[in-house]
């Protein structure tokens, strides 16, 4: 189980097994080839070297293996992981359109707005 955190260091989600999960134990989205879905298939941004974009490529979050590009905070103590709830199945989602890599900005969304859609 990996964490998630914002651009400020702290944890607000975790990674388990392809399925994002947020701090209430609640599962939000998955990952299929790189590309992060909601649960009715929207597609919502990409995970790439660790660093989570939105569709128009700015960071949203992180993940310990992210390189430093942009300049990454030092996360936070991280708390202890949840007990997961079982996701349902995971849907077949359509081909997402291509997410630019380039920008090493930060999106000012929420993460709970951005896994909202």
């Amino acid at each position: 189980m990996e964490p998630i955190f914002n651009r400020h260091g702290r944890t607000i989600g975790w990674l388990y097994n392809g399925v994002i999960y947020d701090r209430k134990n609640c599962y939000r989205a998955f990952i299929r080839d790189n590309n992060i879905f909601t649960f009715d298939a929207q597609h919502l941004g990409i995970i790439y070297k660790g660093i989570v974009r939105d569709k128009r490529g700015l960071c949203i979050a992180f993940m310990d293996a992210a390189s430093s590009d942009p300049m990454l905070p030092i996360p936070g103590i991280t708390p202890a992981p949840p007990i997961l709830a079982i996701p349902p199945t995971i849907p077949i989602p359509n081909i997402p359109s291509q997410v630019s890599l380039a920008s090493s900005y930060w999106n000012p969304l929420k993460w709970e707005a951005f896994l909202d859609g």
